[in-house]
């Protein structure tokens, strides 16, 4: 029902992406009380399909990164798969990457741990603001130690041929 991207080069913020998206089906009352995200939001707005191949595009030779990586990245593979595209991204998850290059936080909780890295605060459980928040760890992580640094955490990376 949301789609929030954020591209990156290096630790540069070079563009940001944001849709959202008819689920085809009514919003249940928690996702819409986690997420602040109504039924009238999403009316009129384009389904999944439809905004597919651009999200696709966009994510095309670039690591995955979000906070509890897998949880996202399920969500896309999964939607872009309906759309016969292929995903399987090298990803990168800011929880773990955290818990190494920032240690003995007290809780790794996005909200938590952006407080406790003194970012701003933002409006969670929403696809860009998340997004956003992730992308603000990473820069931290990247001027703490550096692109060899984080890039060990990546996973599923293509091998050099």
């Amino acid at each position: 029902m949301e789609v929030g991207i954020v591209l990156m080069d290096g630790s540069d913020i070079v563009d940001t992406y944001h849709a959202l998206v008819d689920p085809g089906h009514p919003i249940t009352p928690f996702v819409r009380e986690l997420t602040g995200i109504s039924d009238e939001m999403v009316q009129g707005q384009p389904q999944f399909a439809s905004i597919a191949e651009h999200v696709a595009e966009l994510m095309d030779d670039r690591i995955f990164v979000a906070h509890n990586v897998q949880f996202d990245c399920k969500f896309m593979t999964t939607e872009l798969k309906r759309c016969c595209i292929k995903f399987n991204p090298p990803r990168l998850c800011t929880v773990k990457l955290s818990r190494r290059v920032f240690p003995g936080q007290p809780s790794y909780s996005l909200h938590k741990l952006t407080e406790s890295l003194g970012l701003p605060d933002f409006n969670h459980h929403r696809a860009l603001d998340d997004t956003m928040a992730a992308a603000e760890i990473l820069k931290l992580a990247l001027a703490k130690v550096g692109e060899e640094g984080v890039l060990k955490y990546v996973v599923n990376q293509k091998k050099n041929k």
